[in-house]
């Protein structure tokens, strides 16, 4: 079953406010696990169906915190009150309580107030509370309770002024034994509930027990207590040692509860519907796409969370509501499946998401010096697994983190270091990662008038400052601030400012590179803020497809084929599929049009031996292969350039360099692939080689991965 599966109604799995964490049900309509039937055959084992009383039963359920005990609980009462009109359901929570009189105190106050707050209990009913009143007393003498309708029935220091109803010189035993004849003569069922008994201190949760165990066996009452048994054995099990203390803490807790029952197991395929049911809700607020649930990577991300992260519906109340908040932030910004699975990271492996924090270069494939580029692709020789063990904390080492960890980031994944071009808000990037991590606050290196102050010059000017920050390493700071206030700059000639832009983008000269350039990334990120602007402020198109006509007439070589390669994707042109996400900048047809003329222009100077030289990246050729106008010609000139060591260093940091890589299949549609790879083994034995040059070759040499 997938999440398309799943119907709205999910979305009242977990709360009746979507995106609010840490908020059982309350209602049986709201009981989208099916757990109402458990919830029945529990109410039949605590009251006997002939007689309408309570059997004097104690049940355990158990299961982990956040399982869903809470919700089950508030299930049976609402089945229990609908089942027995005069029932009398006692709800304690010893969480909200400290110290051990204070719990007996505030669990008999409970019990009597339940009582004394039904209309219709009886005298005999009111007596029995009295009874169990001064019971509590010789059980806590130090307590004091106020009880509504019987006013003070155990008064703090221990002496005791009880109702003239309560013998004051009864023994304990006596005592008892009264209530218990007291309590059997009653026609009415009563059920305690106790909940979140793993949430207290060692000391309160063997306090409860023995509160229990006191009145345990008494007719009339039955009670359900909820709790971890891991946790509750060891705090009953406290002053023995290892395997000794688990016996002793089991042995104690069977004293106390005659039937012990798991919760229900959930399914990793109740989970993805109780996700998908909160993301529903959560739909119009966020923006989130109609169709989320057929989304292949949000299926993949779905299928992870719910088999190996997810363990809980309160795992799923944090998840969504943490969403919530962050996608409300961020959501124009950063890939809304991306966001949801950061925020699983930082629900269930927050330490994880502070190394993120410390050291987002080992996260992106998108850094800016010649520095970071060495050190990234060193870590290149490292296995995937090596690199995980180092970043991931030890505490958090699991496989559940990895594997969240490698989907939303390649570079960590073992089956593909490609990255998708077309999603340029996608976490891996180094925009949206730092955004998210910084919630959306702009660094304050450069402020908004200097911004406005550069793309108002003249483009030789705006080039130059450009150059100075790129050798400054400010360059990505700068993207970042101009990113974020572009489409708010006011009296801009945008045209202007692009060629002073594609000015500063151009490789200048015809020379292969010789190591791994950060113009790669540079020169997309700056491309990615045209097309932002776009999505956010679909009216800018008509400025967008004026500065792409403008730079494509003067045959700008950076920006416009990247440009160009988005829209394909964006309209599935040839053969390719589709993303509709994408800034929509040429229609259909004229992306078409643009794609086949470019491409007759790029093949030519490719012949001329102009083409791969002179720029930073191989997008042209790519192009070409999809239209089918990278012919026999085309391989043989490659060839013949692939002849110069040159050119075999430099097409290889453009195919392998970086976080970049193909396969073979694509290669071998380029030149003739295994002369090329006898180059690459040839290159590598010598001792001139780049690092840079040399770990792409290596990769090349592998195929790729």
């Amino acid at each position: 079953m997938t999440a398309k599966d799943f119907p709205p109604s999910a979305s009242q799995a977990v709360s009746s406010s979507p995106g609010q964490p840490e908020r059982p049900i309350e209602r049986a309509s709201e009981d989208a696990l099916g757990r109402i039937d458990f919830v029945r055959r529990l109410a039949d084992a605590l009251i006997d169906k002939n007689t309408a009383k309570s059997r004097g039963i104690a049940i355990g359920i158990t299961g982990a915190w956040g399982s869903g005990k809470s919700s089950v609980l508030n299930l049976l009462r609402q089945r229990i009150k609908e089942t027995y009109s005069r029932a009398l359901v006692v709800s304690f929570d010893p969480w909200l309580v400290s110290g051990r009189n204070d719990l007996i105190s505030e669990f008999i106050s409970e019990l009597i107030r339940t009582i004394n707050a039904d209309p219709k209990a009886s005298e005999h009913l009111k007596k029995v509370g009295a009874t169990i009143a001064k019971y509590g007393e010789l059980i806590a003498p130090a307590a004091a309770t106020w009880i509504p309708l019987l006013g003070p029935i155990i008064i703090r220091g221990g002496s005791g002024i009880i109702k003239e109803a309560v013998k004051s010189n009864e023994s304990l035993t006596g005592l008892k034994s009264r209530l218990m004849k007291e309590l059997a003569a009653i026609d009415v069922p009563i059920v305690v509930l106790i909940d979140e008994l793993d949430r207290v201190e060692d000391e309160e949760i063997r306090t409860v027990a023995q509160l229990v165990r006191s009145i345990a066996d008494f007719p009339g009452i039955s009670y359900v207590l909820a709790y971890d048994s891991k946790r509750v054995i060891q705090a009953l099990g406290r002053g023995a040692n290892g395997a000794e203390a688990e016996d002793r803490g089991r042995a104690y807790l069977e004293k106390i509860v005659q039937l012990q029952i798991p919760l229900p197991v959930i399914f990793s395929n109740e989970l993805a519907r109780l996700l998908a049911g909160e993301l529903f809700a959560l739909q119009a607020q966020l923006r989130l796409p109609e169709n989320f649930r057929s989304i292949e990577r949000y299926q993949k991300l779905e299928k992870l969370l719910t088999e190996d992260v997810i363990d809980t519906i309160r795992d799923i109340s944090r998840l969504t509501g943490t969403f919530h908040a962050v996608a409300g932030m961020l959501r124009d910004e950063v890939d809304w499946i991306d966001l949801l699975g950061y925020c699983a990271l930082l629900t269930k492996a927050p330490q994880t998401v502070e190394v993120i924090r410390a050291r987002p270069d080992e996260f992106t494939d998108e850094i800016f010096s010649e520095a970071g580029v060495i050190r990234a692709m060193a870590g290149e020789k490292q296995s995937v697994d090596e690199r995980l063990n180092n970043l991931v904390p030890l505490t958090e080492n699991r496989e559940s983190v990895k594997k969240l960890l490698a989907f939303l980031f390649p570079i960590l994944s073992d089956t593909s270091r490609s990255r998708d071009n077309t999603r340029f808000d996608a976490l891996f990037r180094r925009r949206p990662l730092l955004t998210t991590l910084r919630l959306g606050l702009v660094p304050g290196e450069y402020s908004r008038d200097e911004i406005h102050a550069l793309f108002t010059k003249r483009p030789d000017a705006i080039a130059t400052a450009l150059r100075q920050a790129y050798d400054n390493d400010t360059i990505a700071t700068l993207i970042d601030r101009f990113d974020d206030i572009y489409s708010e700059l006011p009296s801009i000639d945008h045209v202007n400012l692009w060629q002073g832009i594609a000015a500063f983008a151009i490789k200048p000269d015809c020379e292969w590179i010789r190591s791994y350039s950060p113009m790669h990334e540079v020169v997309q990120n700056l491309a990615e803020v045209l097309e932002r602007c776009v999505l956010r402020n679909p009216s800018f198109q008509t400025t967008a497809i004026t500065i792409f006509t403008n730079l494509r007439n003067q045959d700008e070589e950076a920006l416009t084929p990247l440009w160009l390669r988005r829209q394909i994707f964006l309209h599935g042109l040839f053969g390719r599929d589709r993303h509709p996400d994408n800034a929509l900048i040429l229609t259909h047809d004229q992306a078409k049009a643009v794609a086949e003329e470019m491409s007759h222009n790029w093949r030519t100077l490719h012949l001329s031996g102009r083409l791969i030289p002179c720029r930073w990246d191989v997008s042209p050729l790519y192009t070409m292969l999809d239209i089918g106008i990278w012919d026999d010609p085309c391989r043989e000139a490659l060839d013949r350039e692939l002849a110069d060591d040159r050119a075999v260093d430099a097409f290889t940091l453009m195919l392998f360099g970086g976080s970049y890589t193909n396969g073979r299949e694509t290669v071998e549609k380029m030149c003739s692939y295994d002369p090329y790879i006898t180059r690459v083994e040839a290159r590598l034995a010598s001792s001139d080689l780049h690092e840079t040059v040399r770990v792409a070759m290596e990769k090349a040499k592998r195929g790729g991965w």
